[in-house]
């Protein structure tokens, strides 16, 4: 049951706290990526490639036009292999398994473990909340989405209008082939409570 993550570290954790405390406007988070050394990346799927081994979600954040409304920047990807997984290991040939090792290989920072299991997906979520806990304090919320085959887990801080999420959810990169956690930035009114488990679940999906 392999993962691949790079979990952040101070450096992104810093930025991230950076960028939530803005005030969204139109073009203030295009400046703030330029001043964090982000690089553009230009592909369909991102916008920015990190100084860290991250890449920056959706691709039209930080464009010109109007003010963003999310940043998602995933750090974790999780898979359980099945029988046609174990078959095609048999023969030789590469499947899913091969596929997501090869999820930022040339990226610094990212570390497939083909036998971590979910425990080890999990235990890097956990290992996220407490490097975003080290900057922002203990998270207002931690929930969990319970309705699928297997639990999700978010929690949530306050910044300003903003809100920092670290959660897990489905990777529609993958075609819902895999599972990953990510870092969700975006607005969040201080008069409105957060989200359900199974909300946080819809929100972050990218």
């Amino acid at each position: 049951m392999p993962v691949n993550s790079c979990v952040p570290g101070p450096e992104l954790v810093g930025h991230i706290v950076e960028l939530a405390r803005l005030e969204w406007t139109s073009g203030a988070t295009a400046a703030a990526a330029e001043r964090f050394g982000w690089v553009p990346d230009g592909s369909r799927t991102s916008s920015y490639a990190t100084t860290t081994g991250h890449h920056v979600l959706p691709e039209w954040f930080g464009g010109p036009g109007d003010a963003d409304t999310e940043c998602m920047i995933p750090f974790c990807y999780y898979y359980e292999p099945d029988d046609f997984d174990a078959e095609l290991q048999a023969d030789g040939l590469s499947g899913n398994v091969d596929w997501l090792a090869g999820y930022y290989s040339g990226e610094p920072g990212w570390v497939f473990d083909r036998e971590a299991g979910r425990s080890a997906f999990d235990g890097r979520w956990r290992a996220a909340v407490d490097a975003f806990g080290e900057r922002l304090g203990e998270p207002e919320t931690v929930v969990r989405d319970e309705k699928g085959d297997h639990p999700w887990n978010y929690a949530a801080w306050r910044c300003g209008g903003n809100a920092v999420v670290v959660g897990q959810c489905v990777d529609n990169g993958s075609y819902m082939t895999f599972e990953q956690a990510l870092i969700w930035v975006g607005p969040q009114p201080s008069d409105e409570p957060f989200p359900t488990g199974e909300q946080f679940a819809l929100r972050l999906e990218c």
